[in-house]
């Protein structure tokens, strides 16, 4: 009788199971290996179809909230200094977005009775005023831009964001009477120098440093 190929393996194997299971396992890992191959290439296809394009989305939606915080004080500043009534410089408004030269600059007293942020607030007029909370809701509407364009998965970020788009909204609805005003102004001030209720003057921007861990 002619032996099978089988058969003759199992010849040179031996005729005991075990080795009829290592004689059958090739196909066996050519099985894992196209199992392997498949994960492989999903894998891949999702890194470069999915996570890929989410981060670059993250990146970009982080650097326009970051540059828009950055034209925000810009403009917010360029309408204090404007509300003193004298002339000053596009580098003067670069330095006073620093938290400590901002405080520094506004706290030296022009006059014997008031600093600069008295005067300020003592000479804004209903235009600026409305300049300021046009600002705000600028601000407003990019941080719900980015709370809405990218799923934010750090709990504190998504939360701190969500309760400055709060804040400000409260702001921008403000009347222009006086005791809103001063309001505005105190909510202004943490902003440009990091004042705290709680924690007194900060060293940090917590706004900035929220936006740069999106």
């Amino acid at each position: 009788m002619v032996k099978t190929s089988d058969d003759q393996l199992l010849s040179r194997l031996g005729s005991s199971k075990l080795e009829w299971a290592f004689v059958r396992f090739s196909t066996g890992n050519q099985i894992i290996f196209n199992i392997s191959v498949g994960v492989i290439v999903s894998i891949f296809i999702y890194l470069l179809l999915v996570c890929l394009p989410e981060r670059r989305k993250r990146a970009r939606v982080k650097k326009n909230l970051q540059h828009q915080y950055d034209l925000f004080k810009e403009d917010c500043i360029t309408t204090f200094l404007g509300a003193l009534h004298q002339p000053y410089s596009s580098e003067l408004i670069s330095e006073l977005k620093d938290r400590h030269k901002f405080k520094s600059y506004f706290k030296e007293h022009p006059t014997q009775d008031q600093n600069r942020w008295d005067v300020v607030f003592n000479r804004l007029d209903d235009y600026m005023l409305k300049n300021l909370l046009v600002e705000l809701e600028i601000l407003r509407n990019e941080i719900i831009f980015t709370l809405s364009a990218i799923d934010i998965d750090n709990e504190e970020v998504f939360a701190f964001l969500k309760r400055l788009s709060q804040v400000v909204y409260r702001i921008r609805n403000w009347s222009q009477q006086s005791e809103e005003r001063k309001e505005l102004f105190r909510f202004m001030w943490s902003i440009h120098t990091g004042w705290s209720i709680i924690e007194g003057y900060q060293d940090k921007d917590i706004i900035a440093e929220t936006i740069n861990a999106i």
